[in-house]
């Protein structure tokens, strides 16, 4: 007789107490005759292991004896042909599992340990002996008992078990409300097998169950997963074991599984506390980036700060060593720098630091006015006043130790802009001081233009730019001719700025001057001139065109 897939592997023999294995006894043929002979005699009686309903010997249309529930039986896990080949054997080693010795021993020694346990409905224990039914099955547990308000099954198991066994289980001892705690008597930790890992990811608590044998009460070895950090803020986990009481353990009445440690809350939280920690660290390492960054800038903006006093008191005529430390320091640095100095809105004497400098200049200072004028790292209040209402204009010009030439260019360029106590100054100053006229006026330009790189060209272009505002204003400005003074001041002009005619003719026509001229040339010195001009045109420059453009947009040119 040929071995096929059998449903129920073995049978318990009330009479003899032996375990029947379908596979052994059927496929022998004197061993199966002498089976079915003694079940028609009714010598033999069968049970399942698993449900204990009774069995029948039963065989096919080929002649091929197995065990089978008698008709009409009640639910039976074996019975409902949804187990597979693989899982009926993993499921028949279970059972031959639980009428092993040790198997037996384990589970005696609970149910005699619950006896003793404050809380335990000592009526409701029950060693293998009791079936818990519901209307989607039935099972029946190793060891069952009440405790306190709850319901508890042990289910020990000694070989591997499959996940659908696992589950099976988990999921209906769950739906009824029944704490199942599963005791492993050979886990290891270290070497888990899969049996070991489907029962722990059957929850979060991740906790493994095992008589504890030393104790004379009842207590399990739990062996759990405790997470934690290390100093330097690592999450790391460490397996620990510890013998506890029923009444030490924690209930989960949502999935019902008892526990001891909370491996799952307790790595969300301690990831949280991770993450907190870590952004502590991040934080505390900011900080002492930030205050190493200070200190490193506070140093540098002194090491510039000495320096630049060092420089000053040497009357040293060459700053750009310390320009270029400037440029090379970064905007924090350069604001920590200002911050030493403290120039913005500081009075030494009654007077603001610049104004202080410029009254004790003498001619070997102008290179540090230009200094501290010309860079843009180094924030210095321009606009102020001393306290005779002076300002910086005002006290370069009033200084007779320095020329001032250089010091108002730098003063410009830095933004100055000229005030009502500056034009009245001027004006004053314009009427005491004739040699100053021509310097008035270029202060006046530099005032008008909205681009302060262009002072020196203001500067170096001052006699061309007085001949534009002389026909701008209808007045000669610097220029003293006599006699057809018009006439005279524009052959001087295309005579000595022919370079440059072309601003010259444009201006002279956009402010009305060249009509004008027409009508004053009696004796056509300026027309043949232009004439002359036109006929040997030189080439003209445009180095002008920037300054021209920026004091002069109303006039339309393009080179």
């Amino acid at each position: 007789m040929g071995r096929y897939d059998r449903s129920i592997k073995i049978a318990f023999d009330k009479t003899s107490g032996e375990i029947l294995e379908a596979d052994e006894v059927f496929d022998i043929k004197t061993d199966a005759f002498e089976i079915r002979k003694k079940y028609h005699e009714k010598n033999l009686a069968l049970s399942c292991c698993e449900c204990e309903q009774d069995l029948m010997v039963s065989g096919s249309k080929y002649d091929r004896l197995h065990f089978k529930h008698k008709p009409g039986h009640s639910y039976c896990i074996l019975a409902d042909g949804q187990l597979t080949p693989q899982e009926h054997e993993r499921f028949t080693k279970i059972l031959i599992a639980k009428e092993s010795d040790r198997h037996k021993e384990l589970k005696n020694k609970i149910g005699e340990l619950l006896k003793s346990i404050n809380g335990v409905d000592l009526n409701s224990i029950a060693i293998d002996n009791k079936f818990i039914v519901k209307q989607n099955g039935k099972r029946r547990p190793d060891v069952y008992c009440k405790f306190e308000d709850k319901e508890i099954v042990f289910e020990i198991q000694l070989s591997d078990l499959s996940l659908g066994y696992i589950l099976s289980r988990y999921e209906f001892y769950k739906e009824h409300g029944i704490y199942l705690i599963w005791i492993l008597d050979n886990f290891d930790v270290r070497n888990q097998g899969t049996l070991e890992r489907d029962i722990k990811y059957l929850t979060k608590y991740q906790n493994f169950f095992k008589l504890d044998e030393k104790s004379e009460s009842l207590k399990l070895e739990c062996e759990y997963k405790l997470v934690y950090l290390t100093n330097d803020n690592k999450l790391l986990t460490e397996w620990r074991k510890k013998s506890v009481s029923l009444n030490e353990l924690k209930y989960d009445n949502e999935v019902f599984q008892a526990y001891y440690y909370n491996f799952g809350d307790n790595k969300t939280k301690t990831e949280s506390l991770q993450k907190k920690k870590a952004e502590e660290i991040k934080e505390a390492e900011r900080i002492r980036f930030e205050k190493l960054r200070l200190d490193n800038a506070k140093s540098k903006a002194n090491h510039v700060r000495n320096l630049i006093a060092d420089f000053r008191k040497r009357k040293i005529q060459n700053y750009n060593s310390v320009i270029e430390e400037l440029e090379e320091m970064d905007d924090f640095e350069i604001k920590i720098l200002n911050e030493v100095l403290n120039l913005k809105g500081k009075i030494v004497e009654n007077k603001p630091p610049l104004i202080k400098w410029i009254n004790e200049a003498k001619q070997e200072d102008v290179v540090f006015l230009e200094f501290i004028l010309g860079t843009d790292k180094i924030e210095l209040e321009i606009d102020k006043t001393d306290e005779l209402e002076r300002t910086a204009l005002q006290s370069i010009i009033l200084n007779d130790n320095i020329h001032n030439s250089l010091p108002i260019k730098s003063l410009f360029k830095a933004g100055y802009r000229l005030t009502e106590k500056d034009l009245f100054f001027l004006e004053q100053l314009q009427n005491t001081k004739k040699d100053l006229l021509a310097d008035i006026h270029i202060y006046k330009l530099c005032n008008k233009l909205t681009e302060k790189s262009l002072v020196d060209d203001v500067f170096n272009f001052s006699k061309l730019l007085f001949i534009i505002e002389s026909a701008r204003q209808d007045e000669l400005i610097y220029y003293n001719f006599t006699g057809n003074k018009w006439i005279s001041f524009a052959n001087n002009a295309i005579q000595y700025y022919s370079e440059y005619w072309e601003y010259l003719e444009l201006s002279f026509k956009r402010f009305g001057l060249w009509d004008k001229l027409i009508q004053l040339d009696k004796k056509g010195t300026f027309q043949k001139k232009v004439e002359a001009f036109y006929s040997k045109m030189p080439k003209q420059k445009y180095d002008f065109d920037e300054v021209f453009n920026d004091l002069y947009p109303e006039i339309e040119y393009e080179n």
